[in-house]
């Protein structure tokens, strides 16, 4: 490969020239007095800051020994709020073990309008800018713009040195922020091979082979992208183009790949010490752990009984790694009890190989960072490592880092997503799904109303699979009792609160509740709830138009019992109709079923069925039209009047 390059180096030096940008843009450092003068970004109103441009050019640098690639970037922005100011403080993370990384040629100037409406410029100083390193892998440069404030115009420039000549990084023309121009130009030699793949809701315009000028991908007028309700990785989402350069395909040579593979990535994870290199370590047992699996007499017991041990004696620092960054690896991890994700499924790895148990690490994904693109290979794209068993023909998938999940349940974070098996003999993607386990509640409530319009009652309720994982969470977190006071239109206070099952990860978390409090009455009428403890309060799906898919994470299942006593001195004028709603392609389905047993009380039963996990975003006003039906249900009572001759005898 090296040779060939070498061979074309003075060839391609004399054909590469650099290009200018497609759009006509304000020279760099220079104000622009019509941008001073904008008060809003009229296709995103309210923004707190607005990206007027944001250039990309990336280019090779051809010297007789080496092809690099130079990346240079220009942003620029106007500051409409106070919160929008926190993005002048520009931080720019880089690969700089073994110098495969450098940042440089930083400029920056803001402009602002003085109070007799003079433009001031002030230039970011290079004693501003720092650099330091962040762990063995990588570094960062960090500056503040100086002087910004509410309607400021900034911008920067720099330059990013890559030691490669196949690693293009993806374009974001999205952001958490709107903009007005986004544009990437490539000059990329005629023998270099790549594909792209685009992610767009909008216009784009590809201009590409145009000689020196390179490819171009420009988008204008791009909305900002903020967090949605059941929102899976925001990266799945924001608009941008990918790269992957494959070959390189010199005149009258064979063609040499040169992009990544998978088998590479997978190599590459094995070798590094941060990474799979962990898995030589020899970690320290301990006589507790020896003692708990001499006991076992299966495999299966032994899995169980490892995991659980971790599980119990690891902390989770609320880090997602793939591996180990720190001094002294899963060793030192061991040593403090505490580590990243990577790190303690590492521990559990090297502890499952001990005892005999075969395992690998399983890259992943996890669902806020976003789906694999099997198409790219990246290494990067993956933000934790679990761990992947296979016994009897059954698949487990481990993540000893969450306290709450059990052994045999796929963790929440990658359900329903794919995950890269590493391992020198068997290695690839699996999907991880498990249709079996879902998010389950049942609830059985009995409310009692006195004469005077006080309630008393009861509830028991049992959280199933992942439902037992969040509502264990909220037990240990003292956040349980909270949730189930946030019934509308009732005040609930929950005096007494018993759960069992703590311990038991096969067993449903139960819990039971003593609760008193009063509901709204207006004259002589009562108002009664019975939507008191599933938590769906408020609709998650009210706004006009979305631009995410909606994510649920597993399949989801609620089922309510209930039972309302009142005294005589009520009458019941009205109660919620029977019914059955279902979603048009029957995935989601509701059931209420309402009766009246005697003059006294009145039973109920709620199902909610939902047989899909996820849902696309042009399903979206599908859903919401859905939804809001479902919360007109919800939050239908029954009507209780006072009888007026016990009334007046009292």
């Amino acid at each position: 490969m090296r040779k060939n390059i070498r061979f074309f180096i003075f060839f391609l030096a004399l054909s590469i020239t650099i290009a200018n940008a497609q759009e006509k843009l304000i020279k760099f450092g220079k104000p622009d007095p019509k941008e001073l003068e904008l008060k809003d970004c009229d296709f995103d109103k309210g923004a707190p800051i607005y990206c007027l441009a944001d250039v990309g050019t990336v280019m090779y640098i051809i010297n007789t020994n080496n092809v690099n690639i130079e990346t240079v970037r220009r942003r620029k922005f106007i500051v409409f709020k106070e919160s929008g100011i926190e993005n002048a403080d520009v931080k720019i993370r880089y690969q700089s073990k073994d110098s495969y990384e450098d940042i440089g040629s930083i400029k920056g100037y803001v402009y602002n309008k003085d109070a007799n409406g003079k433009i001031t410029v002030t230039e970011l100083s290079k004693k501003d800018i720092y650099n330091k390193k962040i762990d063995e892998n990588y570094s960062e440069v960090s500056f503040a713009m100086p002087n910004v404030k509410v309607g400021s115009v900034f911008e920067y420039e720099y330059k990013r040195y890559r030691k490669t000549y196949g690693n293009i990084d993806s374009w974001y023309f999205q952001h958490a922020y709107p903009v007005k121009y986004s544009a990437y130009n490539l000059i990329i030699p005629e023998y270099f091979d790549f594909k792209y793949q685009i992610c767009r809701r909008q216009e784009i315009t590809v201009k590409t082979n145009s000689d020196a000028n390179g490819n171009w991908y420009i988008m204008k007028n791009i909305p900002s992208l903020h967090d949605e309700p059941y929102m899976a990785g925001a990266n799945d989402f924001l608009q941008r183009v990918d790269f992957n350069l494959t070959t390189f395909n010199p005149p009258g040579e064979p063609a040499v790949q040169i992009g990544e593979t998978w088998d590479n990535i997978v190599d590459d994870y094995l070798k590094y010490d941060g990474l799979g290199g962990q898995l030589s370590k020899n970690i320290r047992h301990t006589e507790a752990l020896d003692t708990i699996v001499n006991n076992c007499n299966t495999a299966l017991e032994k899995l169980k009984a490892i995991y659980s041990y971790i599980q119990q004696n690891m902390n989770w620092n609320e880090d997602n790694e793939i591996g180990s960054h720190q001094d002294g690896g899963i060793k030192a991890a061991w040593d403090k009890k505490q580590g990243s994700t990577g790190e303690i499924n590492l521990l559990l790895l090297n502890l499952l190989r001990d005892y005999k148990i075969k395992a690998a690490p399983l890259l992943v994904s996890t669902r806020d960072n976003g789906s694999i693109n099997i198409m790219y290979p990246n290494l990067d794209a993956f933000n934790a490592t679990m761990v992947f068993v296979r016994l009897d023909s059954t698949n487990y998938i481990l993540n000893a880092a969450d306290k709450y999940n059990p052994f045999d349940q796929i963790p929440y974070e990658v359900q329903f997503t794919k995950g890269l098996i590493c391992d020198k003999v068997h290695s690839g993607f699996i999907n991880i799904s498990d249709i079996s386990k879902s998010l389950k509640t049942t609830e059985t409530i009995v409310l009692n109303i006195d004469k005077s319009g006080k309630i008393s009652g009861n509830g028991e309720m049992g959280y199933f699979d992942y439902a037992r994982n969040i509502t264990l969470k909220r037990y240990n977190d003292n956040k349980l009792k909270s949730f189930l006071s946030t019934a509308k239109g009732i005040t609930l206070q929950v005096d007494s609160l018993a759960v069992e099952n703590v311990y038991k990860q096969d067993a449903p978390l139960e819990v039971k509740v003593d609760y008193s409090g009063g509901v709204h009455s207006t004259g002589d009428y009562l108002l009664v709830p019975y939507n008191l403890f599933s938590g769906m309060n408020s609709n998650p799906f009210t706004a006009e138009n979305r631009q995410t898919s909606i994510d649920f994470g597993f399949l989801q299942s609620f089922q309510i019992t209930g039972y309302i006593n009142f005294s005589d001195n009520f009458s019941l004028e009205g109660m919620p109709k029977n019914i059955t709603m279902r979603i048009p392609d029957g995935s989601i389905i509701i059931r209420r079923i309402f009766q009246k047993i005697s003059d006294n009380k009145i039973g109920f039963r709620l199902n909610i069925d939902f047989q899909r996990p996820a849902y696309s975003r042009e399903e979206y006003p599908t859903i919401k039209a859905f939804y809001k039906e479902l919360f007109k249900l919800l939050d239908e009572q029954i009507v209780l009047k006072k009888k007026n001759n016990l009334t007046s005898s009292n």
